[in-house]
């Protein structure tokens, strides 16, 4: 899609992001009337060049997804927000007068999408197993174990899941679980497919699922597996709705408009422009 730039715009980089995205995210930025653009690359990089773009004054500040920089770019950022250092993981960063600050608001949108869904349902649920190792994955551990679950971890690949138990300090339980939690792109491709995942799923009684290949007018197969298995689901987007809110108002707050006055953008406001 088409942007309009001028000398005081401002830039939001993410490492990840469809052209779906792409366009969802500058057609919400454009209907907030801010000079804002966002801007996506795939090419590989490491923590330290990404931290390195986000130092450029035009940067704002971005999203940081994937390929380990969650916690792999914590050591190049100025300021690392409590929570982003209590989980050891940042998914947000926003230039402040070329200091980094680090911010972590996948805990939120997680423990939101989780609670909301137990207090509408009346579910009760004592033991969950997370699927995957990345960095979204040990955010999710450490909120379901302040929940007071009984906390499990599986992965297609054993040797990674082992190492991320370790880093995380978590000790091997066994199912079956009430919940499983999604952290990997599987469901992408049927569920047949995701090794170790099918066990996991015939024992749950809830599901989340992190992945949102529905945003991209793509099947979700692991919401179709659920529905013909009579298993509760809940969707990624109840995590990204709230996770989304707050991420974009660290970016936006107190940004210029297009006309260069102040902006005072509020999460409901953002909500709208997303139309979430």
């Amino acid at each position: 899609m088409e942007v309009t730039v001028s000398t005081n715009t401002k830039f939001i980089l993410s490492t990840s992001g469809s052209p779906v995205a792409l366009k969802r995210h500058n057609e919400a930025l454009k209907r907030l009337g801010v000079d804002i653009v966002y801007f996506t690359f795939s090419r590989k990089i490491t923590a330290e060049q990404y931290a390195g773009l986000f130092k450029s004054p035009i940067v704002r500040g971005g999203a940081v997804t994937g390929q380990g920089l969650k916690t792999g770019i914590i050591p190049f950022v100025d300021h690392v927000d409590p929570i982003a250092k209590k989980f050891g993981s940042i998914n947000t960063i926003v230039n402040i007068m070329g200091e980094l600050y680090g911010y972590n608001t996948d805990a939120h949108g997680f423990r939101t999408a989780l609670t909301d869904y137990l207090n509408r349902s009346g579910e009760s649920i004592s033991s969950a197993v997370v699927y995957g190792n990345g960095g979204v994955s040990g955010v999710a551990v450490m909120v379901l174990q302040e929940m007071g679950l009984r906390v499990g971890m599986a992965g297609r690949n054993l040797e990674h899941v082992s190492h991320k138990m370790q880093e995380l300090g978590l000790k091997g339980t066994s199912g079956p679980y009430d919940l499983v939690i999604n952290a990997t792109p599987v469901s992408s491709s049927p569920i047949e497919q995701a090794e170790g995942l099918p066990p996991l799923l015939k024992t749950a009684k809830l599901v989340f699922d992190h992945s949102m290949p529905e945003l991209n007018n793509k099947t979700n197969y692991l919401e179709e597996y659920c529905q013909k298995h009579g298993l509760s689901f809940i969707p990624g987007k109840d995590m990204y709705t709230p996770q989304l809110a707050t991420q974009w108002k660290l970016f936006l707050d107190g940004v210029e408009s297009v006309e260069g006055k102040t902006t005072s953008i509020t999460e409901d406001d953002i909500k709208k422009a997303w139309k979430l």
